[in-house]
């Protein structure tokens, strides 16, 4: 596979070290491996890293990484993602020219008080020719918050910031239900900036989501002020656009493509 990344007058944070697994992990993803492909799943559409990922926040469980797996591919195929290798394609050459503008969604940061990667959503709605390449950018950040041994193992904080668009195109529900498949493993969840109205909108959601995701996760979700939310990320972590220090990142792309290159594939 040729480098994911190319070079970029921005700058990031030294890169983590390489994501490691014990062997009873790998003999794990194992069992994963070879349970879906006895329920017929075709080994094609077996990607290690997501595979791998989907395990460890399962807490090793086979059977609970095998629906989690089988349930993130049948939602990113609803956008004509067959295959993980889709969610990759031309960005396994170092081509991110159509994933950069949907990637931006988000907003690099650095670690929480553990440790662990902050996943923070910068908000905004997704245009309906856009999502198929907002499913794959979601995936391939997805992957790179992950990329660290504190956060593959531990867990992430999420921030969702809804403050700064209230564009909707009518595709949130089919959309929240490709998020809530990914195996999202959240010690906190933040919903920042909400009106009341939005608060409304969004407790739809949420409601929806109880279909697909467990009870203990959902509870976990806290609705609060952008000043409730830095009292809990560290500001030297928080992005930039909030006055953060990003953890010393300047550019999301970058970050991303460090950390996917630092992510081996697990030899299952």
């Amino acid at each position: 596979m040729a480098a994911l990344s190319s070079s970029s007058a921005a700058s990031s944070g030294a890169p983590p070290p390489p994501v490691e697994f014990t062997q009873e992990e790998l003999e794990c993803m194992s069992k994963v491996k070879a349970q879906l492909v006895a329920g017929g799943l075709d080994e094609a559409r077996i990607s290690p890293r997501e595979l791998a990922l989907t395990t460890l926040n399962s807490k090793l469980r086979v059977d609970d990484a095998c629906e989690k797996y089988i349930a993130w591919l049948d939602a990113i195929q609803v956008f004509g993602l067959n295959s993980f290798d889709d969610v990759w394609a031309e960005v396994k050459q170092g081509d991110w020219s159509l994933v950069e503008k949907l990637l931006r969604s988000y907003a690099v940061c650095g670690t929480d008080a553990m440790g662990r990667s902050i996943m923070w959503i910068q908000g905004g709605g997704i245009k309906p020719e856009d999502e198929a390449v907002s499913v794959r950018a979601g995936v391939l950040y997805f992957m790179a918050i992950h990329a660290d041994n504190t956060s593959m193992h531990e867990g992430i904080t999420f921030v969702i910031d809804t403050s700064k668009n209230d564009t909707r195109y009518g595709n949130e529900k089919q959309l929240q239900r490709v998020w809530q498949a990914f195996p999202l493993r959240p010690q906190r969840i933040f919903i920042a900036g909400a009106s009341m109205l939005k608060r409304v909108f969004i407790n739809g959601l949420i409601k929806f989501a109880s279909l697909f995701v467990k009870a203990k996760v959902l509870g976990r979700i806290e609705f609060a002020e952008l000043d409730r939310v830095l009292s809990e990320v560290p500001i030297q972590s928080a992005p930039a656009y909030v006055g953060g220090g990003a953890g010393g990142n300047t550019d999301i792309l970058l970050w991303t493509q460090q950390r996917l290159e630092g992510f081996a594939e697990p030899k299952i």
